[in-house]
């Protein structure tokens, strides 16, 4: 039965909808895969398998009658315990809502549910989601089913981890740094952060930020873009900018759009030092790229700048997080501590100065997606550290997914070979904003070619 759990996302759907598979067959398999992993890996908060049973009953009465629910259908999904969910308990990751239980969805989950996904459970999340580190005084550490040892880096790491060991055949992210981009290349599965704004973040306690916004992850860009097609789209009641520019499936296979047919490469941008196993993993794409008709430039957007006010931005994250959700600090733990203080007592002239960089970095971006389609370089600089580590010990330097955030670059990163220690690599994929189908038309194009 386990079987079921190693097919994708995409050959489990069309299983359901020839009910070659029932919607209660596939989450025993993934019940039982679970009760096998999950003492190992600890990638969730809180299960409901009763509540799963009971959706998985319904779809098949459903499905009996000829009827489906939408392309999700009897498919097992993992929600991120930082979006809320109706009847579920949703933590944060932190002690102050260790009791929550929400009567509401968030508005993606509503839309996940809606399309037939059966959710299984919460997956673990630093509090609040600010840290390298999938770890909190709640639900303890996630580890990373391909070696307990290492870490599955943050945030979204519990969500990588559920992936990767079978356990979920789809699940959420949110990324405000990275948090579905660097766990999703440690895991060896994909991460996507779409451009902010394609998926609406709601209820969102920070609405006029677009740093932090929700992504889908998979095992493959199709298995992503399957789940992406129900999550996107636009609502009235987010402030921010939206786009619709996302392929369906039936468009994936086809090569992307090209301007000018050129990619700018680096496996070392924005001086960054890239563990060497990690960049031999990376540098055969140069040929495949070429291979499939590009033209490539060692390369890449001019970001630097960005990184001498890290600290505040992060920072206003988590201070826009503490004013609206008001924890108990008291309870608080590290991680988030340390982000708070990051922003407090910082001056007004300091967020201009932030602004003013944040402008002429964007003309500078706006200019290189001028000369180039796309931009590709490692997912992380380093091997996964040590999943024991406190989050002020991590070693890897984040600023290859940290810098496109503020720019509101759509990104993804997808399995790229292996490191030194045998760990998965990750290919980090950049486009300019609003570009997603196209991303994820190319990401597709390489995918297939490492195949």
């Amino acid at each position: 039965m386990t079987d079921i759990t190693a097919l994708s996302a995409e050959q489990m759907a069309a299983k359901l909808r020839t009910r070659d598979l029932s919607a209660r067959e596939v989450l025993a398999a993934h019940k039982a895969q679970t009760e096998a992993r999950e003492g190992a890996v600890n990638a969730f908060v809180t299960i409901d398998w009763d509540a799963a049973e009971a959706r998985a009953a319904e779809l098949d009465a459903m499905a009996a009658c000829g009827e489906f629910a939408g392309p999700l259908h009897g498919l097992p999904v993992a929600i991120k315990d930082c979006f809320e969910t109706r009847g579920l308990r949703t933590t944060w990751g932190s002690r102050s809502f260790e009791t929550h239980v929400p009567d509401y969805d968030a508005l993606h989950v509503a839309r996940l549910r809606a399309a037939g996904a059966v959710i299984t459970g919460k997956t673990n999340t630093p509090e609040f989601t600010f840290s390298g580190q999938t770890s909190n005084l709640v639900s303890g550490t996630t580890r990373n089913p391909l070696n307990p040892e290492k870490s599955v880096a943050g945030s979204s790491g519990g969500a990588a981890a559920a992936l990767a060991a079978n356990m979920a055949a789809l699940a959420d992210g949110s990324d405000l740094g990275g948090s579905t981009r660097t766990p999703a290349a440690w895991c060896g599965v994909v991460g996507m952060r779409p451009t902010s704004g394609l998926i609406p973040y709601e209820p969102n306690p920070a609405p006029f930020d677009g740093l932090s916004v929700p992504g889908p992850m998979a095992r493959t860009v199709r298995d992503l873009v399957l789940m992406l097609e129900v999550m996107q789209g636009n609502t009235p009641s987010q402030p921010l900018g939206f786009w619709q520019d996302v392929p369906r499936l039936t468009d994936l296979e086809a090569p992307p759009a090209r301007r000018c047919g050129r990619i700018a490469m680096s496996l070392s941008p924005f001086g960054a030092s890239v563990e060497p196993s990690v960049q031999a993993a990376v540098a055969p794409v140069e040929s495949l790229c070429q291979a499939l008709g590009w033209q490539v430039a060692e390369d890449a957007p001019a970001l630097e700048p960005l990184l001498a006010h890290g600290g505040i931005t992060r920072g206003q994250c988590a201070l826009q997080i503490r004013a609206a959700l008001e924890p108990d600090m008291a309870l608080a733990g590290e991680s988030f501590r340390t982000a708070c203080a990051q922003a407090e007592g910082r001056s007004l002239a300091e967020l201009i100065a932030y602004q003013k960089t944040r402008a002429r970095v964007w003309a500078d971006v706006a200019a290189f997606f001028d000369r180039y389609d796309f931009a590709l370089w490692p997912t992380a600089t380093g091997m996964p550290f040590s999943a024991d580590l406190r989050d002020g010990e991590l070693p890897e330097d984040w600023r290859t997914v940290t810098l496109t955030p503020p720019m509101e670059l759509p990104s993804i990163s997808i399995p790229c070979g292996r490191s030194a220690d045998g760990m998965p690599v990750g290919l980090h994929i950049t486009g300019p904003k609003g570009s997603d189908a196209r991303l994820l038309q190319f990401a597709r194009s390489i995918e297939r070619a490492l195949r």
